[in-house]
């Protein structure tokens, strides 16, 4: 599996949006948790920057990139732009996920 960063800039003024579709989100999100094509390892908001960063490991580019199509957010308009970088975390936590 190859691991990805994906950084997350919310949509301008989508804040009450993105409260009413938390709930959802993070459900979506934590179907990812365990064993499958595409697994979720980290998550969170970046304040500073009004977004969030997520970290996947994914069996390729194209599965990943339906997972994130799908997400609540993004259906909803949340999401005004989402960055996907390969990344290979060969220090830390994440190590076992390294190519």
């Amino acid at each position: 599996m190859t691991v990805f960063a994906v950084e997350y800039a919310y949509a301008e003024n989508s804040t009450e949006l993105r409260n009413e579709h938390r709930p959802a989100h993070r459900e979506y999100l934590g179907g990812f948790l365990g064993e499958g094509a595409v697994r979720l390892l980290a998550s969170g908001p970046t304040p500073v920057n009004d977004g969030a960063l997520l970290i996947f490991a994914a069996e390729s580019p194209e599965a990943l990139n339906e997972v994130l199509l799908n997400d609540p957010f993004k259906k909803v308009g949340g999401v005004g732009k989402a960055t996907v970088t390969e990344w290979n975390p060969v220090m830390g936590m994440l190590n076992e996920f390294a190519s």
